[in-house]
C-alpha cells in the first residue's frame, strides 16, 4: 500500500496526524500504538521500504504462543506517525486516543518481502516492552481486508496462558509515561510533532530532557537536584590560575594520554561527592589541538582524524593555541540519543554531516596539565573553552548533574539513554581503570571476540549468526551466539570480512551443545559490539543482537565485563597514577574463619550480589545450628566453582583420590570408598575454601546407606508456571500424605521450585521410589493439566514436573540452609505451611537477606517424627 491511501483518509487540517513521505529504504523500527477508536484496539507498525507497514490486532499482543490474535492490515502509515501520540478528532477518520505503548527494532527472519507475499513473516521484536520471536500469518481472504494472525514465538520471552497479562502489566505509553485518560485530556507532558526538526540539534534537546525530567522526579522527592552550581568567587578564582598553580603544571602538549576508562556497576554510586554524565554509544576520542594542526586518537591511538573531517575543523576552530580534550564521537537518532549503529553505518557510506563531538573533559590547554585539577574545576574550564560553540555544532560540551545516582540513572533509562557516566567531583584524571569512574548501564551490551559464523539460509554470501568469544585467564572462552541485528548489507559485509580471516578448526573449546555442523570458523581477530538480555546459568549469552564492528578495540583485551557490586566500591580520589596492571590493592591474602585459614578471602563468588568467600564462609558459621541436623552423617555431592559463578562449575560426589588426607574423606564399604561427609563446621569452612557453593545430601545415614529415611518430592515448574501454582502443587502433595496418615515438611529449592520432605523410619530404596512414584502418579492422572510425573522436558510447559526420581540410593537433593551457584547467592530454605502461602518466590532467601526475615526453624520437629510408609498407598481420583 502507499501513502497515497493513507493520505485520502484524512484532512490535516483538521487532525494533527502527520502526513509524512516516503522515508529511507533501509530502516527497521517498529512501534504499537494503543489506539481507543471506535473499539479499543492496538496498531502494529513495522518499518520497510520507507514505510510503515500497518496491521490493527483487536485484542492487542500475547505473550502466550497457544493464543492467536487477529491482525487486520491496514493502509501503509508515514514513518513520522511513530511519533504521534494524541487525540484525533471526534468524526475524523480513526478519531479518539493514541498511546505510543512500545517501540524499538523489528530483525525479519529472512526476506521480509517474500514473507509478506507468501503470507507467513517471522521476526524478532527488540523494544521497550516486547521482545522475542514473532509471526504474522495471512488468513484465507474472506473480504477486502487481509486478515492476519499475530502469534508469539516459543522462546524465553513466552509466558504459555498468560493470555493478555503484558497489557495490563504495561499500561502507560512508552513515550510520555501517561495513561490513555491523561492523553485524553491533555495531561502531562505533551509531545508535539516536529517533522522538521534537524537530527543535529536532537542532542541538545534530549541534554534538556534529562535536565527537566530529572528535575521534576526531584521535585516530587522534595529535593532540589541541579547541576554543581559555579559561584562568582568560584569562578573569579578559576580564571586567576596561573602555571605557577602547583595542580596547573606549565608543560607542553603531549602527544597522547592513555584514557580513563569507566569500570561496570551493578548500580550507580550515592553521595553529593560524584557528578553524572549521559553515557554515549560511540567512539571514545581525544583530540589534540597544536597551533591549528588537529589530530583525533582513539583509545589507542590510532589517528582517525580523516574518518572525522568535520569534528576535526569543529576542534580547529577553539580559542586556544594547544589543547588535549577527552569526549564521545556518535550519531545520533531523530530522538537525539547516540546510536552506534548508525555511526558505523555513516562511516561504510562516508558520510559525515551527522557526526558529533560530546565532550566531557579537558586534560591540556595553552601549556598547562590540568591532569591534577580537580574534575569539577577542569570542566569548569572546558565549559569556558566550549562557550562560543553552536549548540547545534560538530563539537558539544557534555553537561553533568549531582544529586542521586539512583534518580539520575531511572530518569535516564525512562528516556531510552544508554546509562549514565558517574565521576567523582574532585578527583584528578587518571589513566587506566578505577572505581573514581564508573558506569551503570539501562541494557546489557559489551564487545565479543568473532570465532566463527554461521552462513545465512536466506541470502547467500551473508551471515546468518556470529559464533563470539572473550579471552579468560590467556585462552579464548565460548560466550554464545549472536543471531539478530543485521540488515542485509550488514550481513554480507560480514561475511566478505570474515571469509578472509578463514580457518580449518575452532580457535577455541566448544560445550558439547554448540553446533559445529555449517559453521565456518575465523582467526579470532574482529571485536563486534552486541546487545543481550542477560546471561544463562551457563554462562551464554541472552538474546544477543549484533550493533556493530569495534575497529578501535584489539580482540586481546576483550574480557568479559562482570558489573561489581555497590560493597566492592572504593574510590580511589588521591594518587593521579594508576596501580599495576592485575593488582588488588588492600587485598587480604588469607583470614581465618574458626580453625580454617581461607586463602584469597576476598574473591568474590557472586558477583551480581557481591558476596566474597569470606561472606560465605561467616554465613554457614552463622546458620550452622539450624544445618547440621540435616547435613551431619550423611553422604554428601557439592557444586564446585572455584572461580565463583562466572567461572566454571562442576558436580562434585567423591574425594579425589590424589588427596590422601582429609577431614570430608569417609570410607564406608568397598563399594563407598571416597565419601564426602561432614562432621562439624569446620568441615563446612573447607567445603568453602575448595569452592562448594552447594550442598547436596543423600536420603540416607553413612551406617545405613541402603535404607532411605527422608523422601523428597522436588516440585520442578515448567515454563509459564505461577508462583501461586507451585505452592499449590506443595499444598496438594502434603493434603495427599496426610490422606495417607503421613506428615510433610515443605522447603524452598533456592532455584525455581519446593521441596516437599517425608521423614520416614527406615524404607529400602524400592519401596521409597514405588511410593513417591505412586503419589506422583496420582497427582497427574487427576490434574493432568497441571501436575505431570513424566520427565520430558518437551512436555512440561505450563505444567509442574511432581520430580520423585531423587529417591534412589545414590541420587542427591539441595541440602537446607545451602546456597545455589545462582544469581543473587540464593538460599535454600525449610519454611512451615503457613509462611510457605506467604512466600514469592523459590529464591526470595539469599545470603544477604536470610538473617533479616528467618529467625526460627521451622524444621525443629522433623527428628523427633517417627512413621513408617503404608504397605498400600490408597489412590485417589
Amino acid at each position: 500500500m502507499a501513502l497515497e491511501l493513507y493520505r485520502r483518509k484524512r484532512k490535516f487540517n483538521v487532525t494533527t496526524e502527520p502526513r509524512g513521505r516516503a522515508g529511507r529504504r533501509a530502516g527497521n523500527r517498529y512501534v504499537i500504538q494503543k489506539h481507543a477508536a471506535r473499539r479499543l484496539h492496538y496498531d502494529l507498525r513495522l518499518e520497510l521500504d520507507g514505510v510503515m507497514k500497518s496491521w490493527a490486532v483487536t485484542r492487542g499482543p500475547s505473550l502466550d504462543p497457544g493464543d492467536k490474535r487477529l491482525a487486520v492490515q491496514v493502509e501503509d502509515h508515514p514513518i513520522e506517525y511513530n511519533a504521534f501520540e494524541g487525540t484525533i478528532p471526534e468524526g475524523e477518520y480513526g478519531g479518539g486516543t493514541v498511546m505510543i505503548w512500545d517501540r524499538g527494532r523489528w530483525i525479519a527472519e529472512g526476506d521480509p518481502h517474500r514473507g509478506l507475499a507468501k503470507g507467513h513473516l517471522d521476526f524478532v521484536l527488540e523494544g521497550e516492552k516486547l521482545h522475542g520471536r514473532w509471526h504474522l500469518v495471512r488468513m484465507r481472504a474472506r473480504d477486502r481486508h487481509a486478515n492476519w494472525l499475530l502469534i508469539k514465538g516459543r522462546d524465553d520471552e513466552a509466558r504459555t496462558g498468560a493470555g493478555d497479562d503484558i497489557l495490563t502489566e504495561e499500561p502507560l505509553s512508552v513515550a510520555s509515561g501517561r495513561t490513555m485518560e491523561q492523553i485524553a485530556a491533555g495531561k502531562g507532558k505533551k509531545r508535539v510533532w516536529h517533522s522538521n526538526r534537524k537530527a543535529t540539534s536532537a542532542g541538545r534537546q534530549t541534554q534538556r530532557a534529562f535536565k527537566a525530567e530529572l528535575a521534576q522526579a526531584a521535585a516530587q522527592a522534595g529535593r532540589k537536584l541541579k547541576p554543581r552550581p559555579r559561584t562568582k568567587a568560584a569562578t573569579a578564582k578559576a580564571d586567576r590560575k596561573s602555571p605557577r598553580d602547583p595542580r596547573e603544571r606549565k608543560s607542553r602538549l603531549p602527544d597522547f594520554v592513555p584514557p580513563s576508562l569507566a569500570t561496570l556497576h551493578d548500580a550507580p554510586p550515592h553521595g553529593t561527592e560524584w557528578l553524572h554524565e549521559i553515557k554515549f554509544d560511540g567512539y571514545r576520542i581525544e583530540a589534540r589541538l597544536d597551533h591549528g594542526k588537529v589530530r583525533l586518537l582513539t583509545r589507542k591511538a590510532l589517528d582517525w582524524t580523516r574518518r572525522f573531517a568535520r569534528v576535526a575543523e569543529a576542534v580547529a576552530a577553539l580559542p586556544a593555541e594547544t589543547a588535549l580534550l577527552d569526549g564521545e564521537l556518535v550519531v545520533e537518532n531523530d530522538k537525539g540519543i547516540s546510536n552506534f549503529s548508525m555511526l558505523q553505518t555513516d562511516l561504510k557510506e562516508g558520510r559525515g554531516d551527522r557526526f558529533v563531538y560530546w565532550v566531557f573533559d579537558l586534560l591540556h590547554l595553552d601549556g598547562r596539565d590540568l591532569g591534577a585539577v580537580p574534575l569539577v574545576e577542569r570542566k569548569t574550564t572546558l565549559a569556558r573553552l566550549l562557550k562560543g560553540e553552536s549548540k547545534t555544532g560538530a563539537i558539544r560540551y557534555a553537561e553533568h548533574l549531582d544529586g542521586d545516582g539512583a534518580a539520575i540513572f531511572k530518569r535516564a533509562c525512562a528516556l531510552g539513554l544508554e546509562g549514565i557516566i558517574s565521576k567523582l567531583a574532585d578527583a584528578p584524571y587518571r589513566s587506566g581503570r578505577s572505581d573514581n569512574f564508573i558506569k551503570s548501564k539501562c541494557h546489557d551490551a559489551q564487545e565479543f571476540v568473532v570465532a566463527g559464523f554461521s552462513p545465512s539460509t536466506a541470502m547467500a554470501n551473508a551471515v546468518g549468526a556470529l559464533i563470539v568469544a572473550f579471552h579468560e585467564n590467556g585462552k579464548l572462552r565460548y560466550a554464545g551466539r549472536v543471531g539478530t541485528g543485521y540488515s542485509h548489507d550488514t550481513a554480507r559485509d560480514l561475511w566478505k570480512r570474515l571469509v578472509k580471516l578463514r580457518i580449518d578448526r575452532p580457535p577455541l573449546a566448544l560445550p558439547a551443545t554448540e553446533r559445529r555442523k555449517g559453521v565456518v570458523w575465523v582467526k579470532p581477530e574482529m571485536v563486534v559490539e552486541t546487545e543481550f538480555r542477560g546471561i544463562t546459568h551457563d554462562g551464554l549469552l541472552r538474546q544477543a543482537a549484533f550493533k556493530g564492528v569495534r575497529e578501535d578495540k584489539p580482540a586481546r583485551e576483550v574480557v568479559r565485563e562482570a558489573p561489581a557490586p555497590a560493597v566492592q566500591r572504593q574510590a580511589v580520589r588521591k594518587s593521579p597514577r594508576a596501580a599495576p596492571p592485575g593488582s588488588r590493592a588492600g587485598a587480604r591474602r588469607s583470614a581465618a574463619v574458626g580453625n580454617v585459614r581461607l586463602t584469597h578471602p576476598d574473591r568474590v563468588y557472586w558477583l551480581d550480589a557481591g558476596v566474597t568467600k569470606a561472606d560465605l564462609a561467616q554465613y554457614y558459621v552463622g546458620v550452622w545450628d539450624l544445618m547440621a541436623p540435616h547435613v551431619v552423617g550423611r553422604p554428601l555431592a557439592v557444586v564446585r566453582c572455584p572461580e565463583g559463578t562466572s567461572g566454571h562449575c562442576f558436580f562434585q560426589k567423591h574425594i579425589h583420590s590424589n588427596i590422601k588426607e582429609s577431614p570430608l574423606r569417609h570410607f564406608v564399604d568397598a563399594k563407598e570408598r571416597d565419601v564426602i561427609a561432614v562432621e562439624k563446621l569446620d568441615d563446612v569452612i573447607e567445603l568453602v575454601q575448595s569452592g562448594a557453593l552447594e550442598i547436596h545430601a543423600r536420603g540416607a545415614r553413612l551406617e545405613a546407606l541402603e535404607l532411605c529415611d527422608r523422601i523428597v518430592f522436588d516440585l520442578d515448574p515448567g515454563e509459564g508456571v505461577s508462583w501461586k501454582a507451585i505452592v499449590a502443587a506443595a499444598q496438594e502433595t502434603r493434603d495427599r500424605l496426610q490422606a495417607e496418615q503421613l506428615e510433610s515438611f515443605a522447603k524452598l529449592s533456592g532455584g525455581k521450585g519446593i521441596h516437599v520432605v517425608v521423614p520416614i523410619d527406615g524404607a529400602d530404596w524400592d519401596t521409597a521410589k514405588a511410593f513417591s512414584a505412586s503419589i506422583a502418579d496420582a497427582m497427574a492422572a487427576d490434574g493432568p493439566q497441571r501436575y505431570l510425573a513424566n520427565m520430558t522436558k518437551a512436555l512440561r510447559r505450563g505444567k509442574v514436573f511432581i520430580d520423585y526420581l531423587r529417591n534412589s540410593r545414590e541420587a542427591t537433593s539441595i541440602a537446607p540452609y545451602s546456597t545455589r551457584a545462582r544469581p543473587g547467592a540464593p538460599v535454600s530454605v525449610p519454611l512451615s505451611w503457613p509462611a510457605l502461602s506467604r512466600s514469592t518466590a523459590a529464591n526470595q532467601f539469599t545470603v544477604l537477606n536470610l538473617k533479616k526475615h528467618v529467625r526460627q526453624d521451622a524444621w525443629a520437629d522433623i527428628g523427633k517424627v517417627r512413621q513408617k510408609l503404608p504397605e498400600t498407598p490408597q489412590r485417589r481420583r
